[in-house]
């Protein structure tokens, strides 16, 4: 699909299931599991949704997905599922893992960015796009390498400290940031320290890719939130911010961690599905 200027396609890495209670909180069962049925442990179907763009001469990858370096324990907790490989999909674009510019994490969670780096053929740990720059909120990531009580099982430390080893991958920021032109990252916090958002802008067009701030599609309700947020009340303003500019302006939204129709747009509150962008 085309946004202006911008060449986007979208990918579903890893289809899995997400707790209920984790997914909605403090919304009521009755409430969320008519739109997103829950099977007999409580769990409901979940994807990990990447973006990949072509802007100005540059490719930006967007969320890297669970990766392959999960343990068996966890893929069976979850019932995890890999239809197709991000590098795949970039192959298939003709796109090889040295020619990207630029990789963006909304934030370090495992679901999030266990493919920044992955297991070679012989088992050792490699960084997946050697010669991008990583863009990461600093608070995040030393929250991710220090985390509390709470949140510990959510990072995976193999995900994310290769980047620091030996070579200048990562450009740590400290706030909302054009980190190319047109591509600007916006940090909205909440349901981590660093949590952020991508928005690619060509003129008036714009794609923005929520992370956790908008899980699924019943999340786009403001007050429907994650009870893995840490700070539910900035989720909710970040949330309202984003919706009235999204919805004013057209903006294209990419959910990630809706398994179906993940990208469209808000018209008047309702979700209007953007399928030419579904891989």
């Amino acid at each position: 699909m085309r946004l202006g200027d911008i060449e986007l396609h979208l990918l579903v890495t890893d289809h899995w299931k997400a707790d209920g209670g984790l997914m909605f909180g403090v919304v009521p069962k009755i409430l969320w599991e008519k739109q997103k049925p829950a099977d007999r442990n409580n769990m409901v179907d979940a994807s990990c949704v990447c973006l990949i763009a072509r802007m100005n001469g540059r490719v930006i990858v967007c969320e890297t997905g669970i990766g392959n370096k999960i343990s068996e324990k966890r893929a069976q907790q979850f019932a995890i599922r890999e239809p197709e490989d991000l590098l795949h999909a970039l192959q298939r674009l003709g796109i090889r893992p040295e020619e990207v510019d630029a990789v963006v994490t909304t934030h370090l969670h495992w679901d999030h960015a266990g493919g920044l780096t992955r297991r070679n053929q012989l088992g050792a740990l490699q960084v997946t796009f050697p010669k991008a720059r990583h863009f990461i909120q600093r608070s995040e990531w030393d929250f991710a390498v220090h985390p509390d009580v709470r949140s510990k099982s959510s990072y995976l430390i193999d995900d994310f400290t290769p980047l620091a080893d030996g070579h200048d991958a990562v450009e740590f920021l400290t706030g909302d940031a054009e980190i190319l032109p047109g591509v600007h990252l916006r940090h909205v916090g909440g349901h981590t320290p660093g949590s952020q958002v991508l928005i690619l802008r060509s003129g008036e067009l714009a794609c923005a890719v929520t992370g956790d701030l908008v899980c699924q599609t019943p999340h786009l309700r403001v007050p429907w939130n994650m009870s893995a947020d840490l700070e539910p009340l900035r989720v909710f303003e970040q949330k309202a911010r984003l919706f009235d500019e999204a919805e004013k302006h057209r903006w294209l939204l990419v959910l990630s961690h809706e398994p179906d129709l993940p990208a469209g747009y808000l018209e008047e509150g309702r979700w209007i599905a953007e399928p030419r962008l579904t891989t």
